[in-house]
């Protein structure tokens, strides 16, 4: 009987750790592509494009159809032939006959048709516009769950270190009310370090609030429901978010934003085509192949067949619209124009985002680099003065001012290291380049 309790109790545990699975940064950013809405939007927009080709090509293929109808003429018209033709007085002849039936085959064939040529040939740079989208909004999901997990990180680590603060503070507070009772040191010191302590207890009850907004936030990033656990890794290698790497090669053209105007203006040389060519005539050809059944007994209605058939050309040739073409023409023109317009203003804009994210970049470091030093020298400083305060050499104020700048540059080391790991992922984004920098951080 224990056996089978034992391994019950496995399997228990197998189960708890696989529910509480850690994630990494690369996980979040894998779940994400699977699981995000916005991907499967995405991916559907991009099946829709493929389908919109099939159709703009099906209106050159040949349209067949085929009809059959029955009519009953309950009361037929008639027609005069005057006197003197067949008989001396006039004779009212009924036309056709009470019952038709007839079925029949017609198809059509467009021969030409300059606009729907031109809406073919501009399929191909809407499944690259689509495909663009795509592409674009993998990164965007990338980015955004980047960013909700550094943010959670940072968060945790700053709990970490209140936790540690808060026991600082109440060892701190042990000692000194043995001493405030020996009367060796005064009680407005206790209550110092007492108020250091009730501050440190808030900030991490701040500190869980926005800890648990920042899991939602994270959940709603890659895509993750808000009632299921997530539970990011301790990365301790936070030197491998903070290097310097600014390449001096860059080229707006290889950005994704460029190469959508990029397509956008060939979808928009395409619509001028397509409207230039409405002025030109449509070649069509057409056919019929039918069987009619005609009779005036209802019994015969089906049974007495004839076949007939016909095929032929058409040609329509635009002449006068009330001017309406040339408007749309001229309408399309200005189109382009914009969008090339608009194209130049776009490349002029990503060459400054990615100046203004690189200098942003090279500030973010110099912060970081300052306030890591910072940190060590005031951890140095408070190491000696605590040293000192023990050995009676300190007075506790000297004690408590260094051990809350210590505490301060920590905090600051936390914020530039977020502020950092942000700068990165904007230039990173602004390069291009978002992706591949955050497979290597795998």
């Amino acid at each position: 009987m224990k056996y089978p309790c034992y391994t019950f109790l496995l399997l228990v545990s197998a189960v708890g750790a696989h529910a509480q699975q850690s994630f990494s940064l690369s996980d979040c950013i894998q779940y994400s592509l699977s699981n995000h809405a916005t991907i499967k939007v995405e991916e559907n927009n991009w099946l829709i494009a493929k389908e919109k080709e099939k159709q703009a090509l099906a209106t050159y293929l040949p349209q067949i159809n085929s009809s059959a109808t029955f009519v009953d003429n309950i009361k037929l018209q008639t027609t005069v032939i005057p006197a003197g033709i067949v008989s001396p007085a006039e004779v009212e002849v009924p036309l056709g006959t009470q019952f038709n039936t007839n079925a029949a085959i017609d198809f059509t064939q467009t021969i030409f048709d300059k606009s729907k040529i031109a809406s073919i040939k501009a399929n191909k740079p809407y499944q690259q516009l689509t495909e663009l989208q795509k592409q674009q909004n993998t990164e965007n999901v990338a980015y955004n769950a980047a960013v909700a997990y550094f943010q959670l990180l940072i968060l945790q680590e700053q709990q970490k270190t209140l936790q540690n603060n808060k026991v600082e503070y109440e060892a701190a507070l042990k000692t000194l009310s043995s001493q405030v009772k020996l009367g060796v040191v005064l009680q407005k010191d206790y209550d110092r370090v007492l108020v250091s302590l009730n501050s440190t207890n808030y900030q991490i009850e701040d500190g869980v609030a926005k800890e648990n907004v920042a899991i939602n936030t994270l959940k709603n990033a890659i895509g993750m429901p808000l009632n299921e656990p997530l539970f990011i890794k301790v990365d301790e290698n936070f030197e491998a978010y903070a290097i310097l790497d600014i390449s001096s090669d860059y080229d707006p053209a290889n950005s994704l934003e460029l190469k959508m105007q990029d397509q956008q203006i060939k979808l928009q040389s395409m619509d001028v085509k397509a409207k230039k060519g409405s002025f030109l005539p449509v070649l069509t050809a057409f056919g019929k192949f039918g069987s009619q059944s005609l009779s005036n007994d209802f019994n015969q209605a089906f049974s007495s067949w004839a076949g007939y058939s016909y095929i032929g050309l058409s040609a329509n040739f635009p002449l006068f619209n009330g001017l309406k073409r040339k408007s749309v023409v001229a309408e399309a023109k200005l189109n382009l124009e914009n969008d090339l317009k608009n194209h130049q203003i776009t490349k002029d804009n990503l060459t400054l985002r990615y100046q203004n994210s690189a200098v942003s970049l090279r500030t973010a470091y110099s912060s970081y680099k300052s306030s890591k030093e910072n940190m060590q020298l005031a951890k140095k400083l408070f190491e000696v003065t605590n040293y000192q305060y023990q050995k009676g050499m300190a007075s506790f104020t000297d004690f408590m001012n260094d051990d809350n700048a210590y505490k301060n540059t920590q905090n600051n080391y936390l914020n530039s290291l977020f502020n950092l790991m942000l700068s990165k992922l904007n230039y990173e984004k602004s390069k291009g380049s978002l992706l591949s920098y955050l497979n290597n951080l795998k």
